[in-house]
């Protein structure tokens, strides 16, 4: 099985999961609505329940949400980064005060609004696949524009950049792989790794 050793599991049914997660390998199942598949593994490309279909040998996402809300200034979002450069990071907003959206809203935050310390660049602090909480600094702009100070936003769910496993927090904005040992800093959330993703500052 291609990478089996990376990627050692399926999603359960009903689990909930966001855009981009890692579902299953493509050798064991299907793509179906609500995923898409690249370089051997299946994608969750909304937030939703997983639904998996043994019979047809099937995986899909069954989207939570139903509409959603109007983004509004100081509204706190969960989102996945999904472009990093030097200056600005995009992310894809799939909450908005603890609802779940669909389709989702995109989000730029500058460098200059991840941290009140300096960083020289901003994949020092955030990286590809994080999972961040954010707050609305402008709701009126297309993308929406956001920040990450405050002890309470900043990533909250993260995975290594050199294996794909889980990292766990061992200090103040350092993190450790649970399987290679990879150590790696972000500007994390106070609750970092809690499971608990939703936050009203």
């Amino acid at each position: 099985m291609a990478n089996s050793e990376i990627f050692d599991r399926t999603k359960d049914s009903n689990e909930l999961v966001f855009p981009g997660t890692r579902l299953a390998v493509t050798e064991e199942f299907i793509a179906g609505p609500g995923t898409y598949s690249t370089d051997d593994y299946i994608y969750s490309s909304v937030a939703g329940l997983v639904i998996i279909d043994l019979g047809k040998h099937e995986i899909t996402v069954m989207p939570k949400a139903k509409m959603s809300p109007i983004p509004k200034n100081n509204a706190i979002i969960l989102g996945k980064v999904v472009n990093v450069s030097r200056q600005v990071i995009t992310v894809s907003v799939f909450s908005i005060e603890n609802k779940e959206i669909y389709p989702t809203y995109t989000m730029v935050i500058h460098i200059s609004s991840v941290s009140r310390e300096y960083l020289e660049t901003i994949d020092e602090a955030i990286c590809l696949g994080d999972v961040i909480r954010a707050k609305i600094i402008d709701s009126k702009t297309i993308p929406l524009q956001g920040s990450l100070i405050s002890s309470q936003l900043g990533v909250i769910q993260s995975n290594c950049s050199i294996c794909g496993a889980k990292l766990n927090k061992i200090g103040r904005n350092k993190l450790k792989c649970s399987s290679c040992s990879n150590i790696e800093s972000r500007k994390t959330a106070i609750d970092f790794g809690s499971g608990h993703l939703g936050y009203k500052l």
